[in-house]
């Protein structure tokens, strides 16, 4: 019985051929889990900046804490008319670049009684009110939620874009290296060369 054995260049090449396409689909997830690392790190750094709100200081506000405050002083305000509130906006997009739409914003933010207090980045502004602006503005008169945090539609379609790119990038090479290793396969066998008889 005859057992088909294919020559040993032929084992070499499939064997190249799937260390490459094995390689690469690995080299695409350690280059997928270290973007990842990165995004967790920059959302990080982003959030340890959203909490630590930047100082800044006014002679109106009273401190009911502050021990060089009076008694006086402290019956006399109302913690409502004294206190700040903020808050702060973000967008999907950089809409905060365009000077058109910041001022956009900021008018309609106005109207709830926010200030800007600093721009963190294109896609974030960091407001302030006083607190006695719950009671003064009536929040159902107003074309804008005056808590809102999101500011511009979110595209469903960005996510499903990654999702794709991803998977064709690691399906992508494994399914070449099938093909090349089928093709390699089906290629037929050259016949053998025909050993010259030696004359006895």
């Amino acid at each position: 019985m005859l057992t088909y054995r294919p020559p040993l260049n032929l084992m070499s090449e499939l064997a190249l051929l799937s260390l490459l396409a094995g390689s690469s689909g690995l080299q695409f997830v350690a280059v997928g889990v270290w973007l990842r690392s990165q995004q967790l790190q920059n959302q990080a750094l982003l959030q340890d900046e959203e909490e630590q709100l930047t100082p800044y200081d006014s002679k109106e506000t009273i401190d009911p804490m502050d021990e060089k405050t009076t008694n006086k002083e402290r019956r006399n305000s109302d913690p409502r008319l004294v206190g700040w509130e903020f808050k702060i906006l973000r967008s999907a997009q950089d809409s905060f670049r365009d000077p058109s739409a910041l001022k956009q914003v900021l008018e309609e933010e106005s109207m709830a009684g926010w200030i800007l207090l600093e721009k963190l980045d294109d896609r974030r502004l960091r407001f302030k009110r006083p607190i006695a602006m719950r009671e003064v503005i009536r929040a159902e008169l107003l074309p804008i939620d005056p808590y809102r945090t999101t500011y511009g539609q979110k595209s469903p379609w960005t996510k499903v874009t990654i999702a794709t790119i991803a998977l064709l990038v690691v399906l992508l090479p494994s399914y070449l290296g099938f093909i090349l290793t089928q093709q390699l396969l089906t290629k037929p066998a050259e016949p053998p060369m025909p050993q010259p008889q030696s004359r006895r």
